[in-house]
């Protein structure tokens, strides 16, 4: 007989770890929630959440707001620190009641590394809550790389001297090897020059002489990556597919239809002169 009481569980549903570090590597290459979502296997909805945040409620009452996902908090990091998975099985050993030295030995863990975690991640009234420690872990191990575009005045300004001429990333980025052979800090591939058109606020937005409606230099005129389509959501490029000559309607001897026939040289003789030519020519002004 089953029991109807519930089991006790730990703090939260367990994370889709490898789902949310897909979707982030789809989204950062461009793919839109939609597509991400559907890629990695869950609803519109989850991958609206982790894209964007959301609200908590309690009692229909706002309790706070989940910052969207942040690929360092999905990122494989260094088995030196702890995972998140860890901090789950941490906040339960915690709950059951074991103590600090217990906790490392299940853990595999130091004890100072227990220790330094719930004095460090722990909210103020002490409880120790596995999800927001591990935000808390992430955005402090998070630093802000600065591009080598926003480091080198030199390469910004050839960059964008090449983009105002209307060169491609890839020919820039060819260029910028040739020219500079012996400085690597001068080269840069066609993505970084992509991602650095695409920043927010990036300086190399600004209107151009042949397109001075559009602040984009890019010869497409994009500002934002373009959200790519899976294979088989993609409009076909004609609404009805194109037929062979062995799918004609009618047989291809019948030269009821001109035009239809005086390609078909699989089966009829090519035209030897001009004259001939000409006669077929006429005899299908005469049937049309």
């Amino acid at each position: 007989m089953l029991s109807s009481r519930r089991v006790k569980k730990g703090p939260g549903r367990r994370p889709q770890s490898a789902k949310r570090q897909r979707f982030t590597e789809l989204r950062a290459r461009g793919w839109s929630i939609l597509a991400a979502a559907r890629e990695v296997g869950v609803s519109r909805t989850t991958g609206n959440n982790w894209s964007r945040g959301y609200k908590s409620y309690r009692h229909g009452q706002v309790t706070g707001f989940v910052p969207a996902l942040d690929r360092l908090a999905v990122r494989e990091v260094s088995a030196r620190y702890l995972s998140q998975d860890e901090r789950i099985e941490l906040a339960d050993l915690r709950h059951a009641g074991l103590s600090i030295r217990q906790i490392a030995d299940q853990l595999g863990r130091a004890p100072s590394t227990i220790s330094r975690e719930l004095r460090r991640n722990a909210v103020g009234s002490g409880i120790y809550r596995p999800f927001e420690a591990h935000r808390r872990a992430t955005a402090r191990r998070a630093r802000h790389q600065r591009r080598r575009i926003e480091t080198s005045p030199e390469l910004l300004q050839a960059i964008s001297e090449l983009l105002a001429q209307r060169w491609s990333p890839q020919q820039i980025s060819r260029h910028l090897r040739r020219k500079f052979p012996t400085q690597p800090g001068m080269w840069l591939c066609h993505e970084s020059i992509y991602q650095a058109i695409y920043l927010p606020g990036s300086p190399l937005l600004r209107p151009s002489l042949l397109a001075p409606h559009r602040r984009s230099p890019l010869r497409t005129g994009r500002d934002h990556r373009r959200a790519h389509q899976r294979t088989e959501r993609r409009r076909p490029r004609f609404e009805q597919p194109m037929l062979t000559i062995g799918q004609r309607p009618f047989d291809p001897l019948d030269r009821s239809q001109a035009g239809h026939w005086e390609g078909d040289l699989e089966r009829h003789e090519a035209p030897r002169n001009r004259a001939e030519v000409k006669g077929l020519r006429r005899w299908a002004v005469a049937a049309a």
